[in-house]
């Protein structure tokens, strides 16, 4: 009797046993792997039949179209004196992957998703079984980047990898100085202090690596680096005014009003327009900022028919020699940041068209003389109006060999020709665009840029500030 109870004593003690992390592994989608260690109640007659099955990894990887090694599942059968622990295998595609009666897998030569049911009696186990295309490479969306401790906003960096069809595209990042430049686990990466630093992405599959060298410097040294263009003019300031004021301008509020000459004097004399965000409509429109799409989706998530646009303005900008800012921007001004009829289409003839610059567009009835123009113009989806009026504004004035309207300010105001050729009626329009652009410009302190000013006869040359 002593015998027996001591048997019984040991059983109830191994039964409340649990033994954690002996199995415990971290996998790639983060899968949740069966770890726990357990012994049933124990006796000299019962048989202890299987009640699960733990797996070392959750997930077993291969590679389309290489060599492979085949690998093994690694199982233990719970608990731990489970009488009979014979496991059976058996694959769910065996065109993706194949499995021996040992556990054994191989791929079969086609790329794709599958799983290994791992049984032992009525328990059971399920392995995922993944032939990818392997990454060959990766590159960053920047190879440098300038950010300043002074003004301390993000930039966005991204990675493309070769093949573009590669499977698993994730990768971990990390700066060599986070006293300098942090990088979160998306690529954003925030200035902590003035230097240098590397900011590498490392491919998750394939270890390969790419690097954005980042310069952490001060906005005021930045400002005093931009380099300016000046233009000089036959006319006065004087007779511009003059000139402007037979082309009836206009002051847009809710409507459009009749402009007097202190107004047009306010936004045409370039000598009022040197400080804060004015200075901006004497940026260059023709010259790339070297701002990413992805940068640009930042900006413009939210903002109605334009979110998710960013690619389409950069590739339309490259492709027509024009600041990618500035087309964002003038988009946005132009349909209310995406939330206008003509930005999410009107219905003119048999087609929905659309018209993100307003192009066309009259003082009196622009939703109605914008969607004819787009019509003629066949611009019916968003990217096509994007394509269409860069094109547009391109031929038509910041790369027109005649006009050569290149800024904001020749664009509304046309010195070489005033009164003429002019984009709007609206005095205050070059304004209204350059705070929204100076606005982005120094959100993304990067960007490249340089400033054309002009140069009235009798006028000093002016400083920007």
């Amino acid at each position: 009797m002593k015998r027996v109870a001591a048997i019984l004593t040991i059983a109830v003690m191994l039964s409340s046993l649990t033994v954690f992390g002996a199995y415990r592994v971290e996998t790639d989608d983060d899968e949740y792997v069966s770890d726990e260690v357990y012994f049933a109640p124990v006796s000299t007659w019962d048989e202890v039949e299987a009640r699960s099955i733990n797996l070392k990894k959750g997930r077993l990887i291969f590679y389309a179209g290489k060599e492979n090694e085949p690998q093994q599942i690694e199982a233990a059968v719970m608990p731990v004196n489970t009488t009979r622990k014979e496991l059976t295998y058996k694959s769910n595609d065996i065109s993706v992957a194949r499995v021996d009666g040992n556990g054994l897998v191989t791929p079969a030569g086609k790329a794709g998703e599958t799983t290994i049911d791992i049984i032992c009696g009525r328990a059971k186990a399920i392995m995922k079984v993944s032939v990818v295309k392997g990454v060959e490479g990766v590159t960053m969306s920047q190879d440098a980047l300038t950010l300043y401790a002074d003004k301390p906003v993000t930039a966005q960096l991204s990675v493309e990898f070769t093949p573009a069809d590669a499977t698993i595209k994730d990768v971990k990042w990390h700066s060599s100085d986070e006293s300098v430049a942090y990088v979160d686990k998306n690529g954003l990466v925030s200035p902590n202090g003035v230097g240098s630093a590397d900011i590498y992405a490392e491919t998750v599959d394939g270890g390969f690596t790419a690097k954005c060298a980042v310069t952490v410097s001060t906005w005021e040294k930045r400002s005093s680096d931009i380099p300016i263009d000046y233009e000089d003019y036959d006319i006065t300031t004087e007779e511009l005014i003059e000139a402007q004021l037979t082309a009836s301008p206009t002051v847009f509020t809710d409507d459009a009003m009749s402009a007097d000459r202190y107004s047009v004097e306010q936004y045409a004399n370039p000598e009022n327009l040197t400080v804060g965000y004015d200075k901006y409509q004497f940026i260059d429109l023709g010259l790339a900022n070297g701002v990413s799409a992805e940068t640009l989706d930042a900006y413009l998530n939210g903002k109605g028919a334009l979110s998710g646009m960013g690619g389409a303005f950069k590739d339309a900008a490259e492709r027509n020699n024009i600041s990618e800012v500035y087309l964002v921007i003038h988009a946005c001004l132009e349909t209310g940041s995406g939330t206008s009829a003509l930005a999410n289409g009107i219905d003119y003839g048999e087609e929905t068209v659309y018209n993100m610059f307003g192009i066309g567009a009259s003082d009196t009835a622009p939703e109605e003389d914008g969607a004819r123009f787009a019509y003629e113009q066949g611009w019916t989806s968003v990217r096509e109006a994007i394509y269409g009026g860069a094109e547009w504004i391109s031929e038509n004035y910041i790369n027109n060999s005649h006009y050569n309207q290149n800024t904001l300010y020749k664009m509304r105001w046309n010195p070489s020709a005033p009164a003429t050729h002019q984009y709007a009626t609206d005095v205050a329009w070059a304004s209204k665009q350059a705070r929204s652009m100076g606005a982005m410009f120094e959100a993304f302190p990067s960007a490249k840029y340089r400033f054309k000013v002009p140069v009235f006869s009798g006028r000093e040359r002016l400083k920007l500030r």
